[in-house]
């Protein structure tokens, strides 16, 4: 299935539409057929997930320069953001205020493949970009049971395993 922009900013769509998948459900029951409506969907999504990879890609370039609070905050919200892209096509939905944080693990699908393993996983990565954002410590460098170049194959592997879920579940060519 292709993408499509919707015809209005994609925050007003998602205002618009608030469950995608509940306003298809009740659009088809009307009679009315509305292909459009999935493709701006997917639109949404692969925006998430693009945004997650360019989380990444800023994790790994300032890996190099040493900054270890910001990988790990780079890391989680390149997970995050594939999660949320990948909540949104399932669940129909995402919450744009901070809540969301806690359901980037709580709410994966459920047939996610390892989906129990990877709610710790992702939870792991939270945590790291807690402490590595807000706390300064003297015990905080010891308390990252991460390293900076883990919590980056953290997030790379999420990536991969959530592209290959959408590609397969959802139809989307990420």
């Amino acid at each position: 299935m292709a993408t499509k922009a919707p015809p209005v900013h994609e925050l007003e769509f998602l205002k618009f539409s608030a469950n995608h998948l509940e306003l298809g459900r009740k659009l088809t029951t009307l009679g009315c057929t509305t292909p459009e409506l999935g493709f701006y969907a997917q639109h949404v999504c692969v925006a998430w997930f693009r945004l997650g990879e360019q989380h990444l890609s800023e994790a790994k370039k300032i890996q190099a320069a040493g900054c270890i609070r910001a990988v790990f905050s780079r890391a989680y919200y390149a997970a995050y953001n594939a999660s949320k892209g990948m909540r949104y096509m399932t669940q129909g939905f995402v919450s744009l205020k901070g809540d969301d944080h806690g359901k980037a693990s709580s709410e994966l699908p459920g047939d996610f493949p390892e989906v129990v393993t990877w709610a710790g996983r992702l939870s792991l990565l939270y945590e790291h970009r807690l402490r590595a954002d807000y706390d300064n410590w003297s015990s905080t460098q010891a308390d990252f049971t991460l390293k900076p170049a883990a919590a980056i194959v953290e997030a790379e592997e999420f990536i991969a395993a959530a592209r290959s879920y959408l590609n397969s579940k959802c139809n989307i060519g990420l």
